[in-house]
């Protein structure tokens, strides 16, 4: 029963771990390193089975790779194809090289070197993206170009894998290696057939069968039976998780796949990062304090150095790249994945591993607090003399929001062809305006002839004051789902009680609820497209 007790220990730490990290406005990771580092064996030791601990992580690291698999995209590739490969190949290459200087230069034998330079190079997709989508910043330049990065992160962490073994000091290991990789090449080629001819047309014929349950554990099954097929060939588990959920991907049920998935990979990726906080030893971190404490800082402020020039270097300004530079120079979740290679490997040391530990999860949490502030940081970093001469240079309009300058003025919430015809017919009447959208691709150059645009989701409040909500005479809120308009209706009334706020919805029975919510004028949908019809019907 031991391992029952351990995981009702965890589940309870990692609900108490999410409510104080909400409270605090940290992501949830953070949040697990911790509670992981309390109870276990470094800390007040209330994990007693660490091993049967470390077997729900490794399926966290499987679900999690899965979803990884399932969200990457070959259209998504090309399409960012600068971004990823230009961007995603020089920041890792150039993080490679720089802190396998900097470890070799610091006592580490070249192949440890080599292996401390990959695990720093990684920054963490988990922390980057959670906050990016609360703060609706997925679709600005520095946000796209991040996430493009990321991607380029998560794709290399499978060859860095199946090359890992090279760098061990037993020449044995060299032989297997390469011949992993030849299996795995091999394995990849059956797999893109796969994914082509067979699971879309299974998973098409499960869908139809109606079962939730049945589709559910197909897609289970998938995942765990590749990467036990992976594992058979001489391959890591994750490699086969990843590719299963690359044959998913290519198939028209992806999404459903996600949302099925979802649920079971936060939990267990929750176990994952509660793990590796156990795994921190803090007698450790006590006597070689001030030493990992500098090596964080500088390797943060290194890979900022890196990251901030690529990104300028893409052309998308200044303050964009300085942001991208702030919200990347963390070390990330697939490095812990990559170090448990290394250290089963005997590449890294006791004492190389537990200082990596370290490093990696005091970035993660000083970038939680970074991340939230970057655009404010940024906006004084560019002030320096030598950055502001050349962003007097840019036409650096989409990057980050500035606050608006407008009293009085009107603020239209989504800006899709609803929103774009009540800006048209504003601008006429010679209405100060303001634009809030999260997709940048919404808004031409047009736009910002005739109203100031703030790129964001307006469900968060930092949004809405940078558009000037608490000074708008009127908001008019176009977005599509009832729940974001409720939300947004919610915050704009905190902070205005006397605009005049009008709401689209789709459905009738909508409408009360907005109205409860504070809307002056709500107007659905479907009565609007009825009364048109019935005006247009001739007899």
């Amino acid at each position: 029963m031991n391992i029952l007790t351990d995981l009702i220990i965890i589940l309870s730490v990692s609900a108490v771990a999410l409510y104080i990290s909400s409270k605090l406005k940290l992501p949830s990771i953070v949040g697990f390193l911790v509670a992981g580092i309390l109870v276990g064996p470094y800390g007040i030791e209330l994990i007693s089975t660490v091993e049967e601990v470390n077997i729900m992580a490794e399926i966290g690291i499987l679900l999690l790779l899965f979803s990884i698999g399932i969200e990457f995209s070959l259209a998504k590739l090309i399409e960012s194809k600068n971004y990823v490969l230009i961007g995603g190949t020089l920041q890792v290459f150039l993080s490679i090289g720089l802190f396998s200087l900097g470890a070799y230069a610091f006592g580490l034998e070249i192949n440890q070197a080599i292996f401390v330079g990959m695990l720093l190079a990684m920054s963490s997709t988990a922390i980057v993206l959670q906050l990016f989508q609360e703060k609706g910043w997925m679709n600005t330049l520095f946000g796209k170009t991040s996430v493009s990065i990321l991607i380029f992160q998560d794709i290399i962490i499978i060859p860095m894998m199946l090359a890992a073994p090279y760098l061990a000091v037993n020449s044995s290991a060299e032989t297997v290696s390469f011949t992993k990789i030849l299996f795995g090449l091999g394995f990849v080629v059956v797999v893109v057939i796969a994914a082509r001819k067979l699971v879309p047309p299974l998973l098409r014929s499960i869908i139809h069968t109606r079962n939730q349950e049945l589709f559910l554990i197909t897609i289970i099954v998938i995942c765990f039976a590749t990467a036990l097929i992976t594992q058979q060939l001489g391959l890591k588990l994750a490699l086969g998780a990843f590719l299963a959920g690359l044959v998913i991907s290519e198939s028209e049920y992806s999404f459903e796949a996600l949302k099925n998935i979802m649920p079971f990979k936060k939990i267990f990726t929750a176990i994952f990062f509660i793990s590796v906080g156990m795994l921190l030893n803090l007698q450790f971190v006590y006597e070689n304090i001030g030493l990992l404490v500098g090596i964080t800082l500088l390797v943060m402020i290194l890979k900022f150095l890196i990251i901030a020039p690529i990104s300028f270097f893409l052309k998308i300004g200044i303050r964009n790249a300085v942001v991208s530079g702030l919200v990347l120079c963390q070390v990330g979740e697939f490095a812990f994945i990559l170090s448990k290679v290394g250290l089963e490997s005997q590449i890294l040391s006791d004492f190389t591993y537990q200082a990596f530990l370290s490093i990696s999860i005091m970035s993660m949490i000083a970038s939680a607090v970074i991340i939230s502030s970057a655009p404010d940081m940024a906006e004084k970093l560019v002030k320096f003399p030598l950055l502001k001469n050349w962003l007097e240079k840019l036409s650096d309009k989409t990057c980050l929001p500035k606050t608006c300058d407008l009293v009085d003025h009107s603020v239209i919430i989504g800006f899709g062809p609803g929103g774009r015809r009540i800006a048209k017919f504003l601008s006429k009447r010679k209405t100060p305006l303001a634009l809030i959208e999260m997709q940048d691709r919404n808004i031409t150059e047009e736009d910002y002839s005739y109203a100031q645009v703030f790129i964001g989701n307006a469900k968060d409040e930092e949004v809405l004051k940078r558009a000037a909500i608490e000074s708008a005479k009127q908001v008019i809120i176009t977005v599509p789902e009832a729940a974001a308009a409720e939300d947004i209706t919610i915050k704009i009334r905190k902070l205005n009680h006397h605009a005049n706020i009008v709401v689209r919805t789709k459905y009738a029975e909508e409408v009360e609820q907005l109205y409860k919510l504070g809307a002056n004028h709500v107007v659905p949908e479907e009565i609007s497209v009825a009364d048109t019809i019935t005006a247009s019907m001739v007899g």
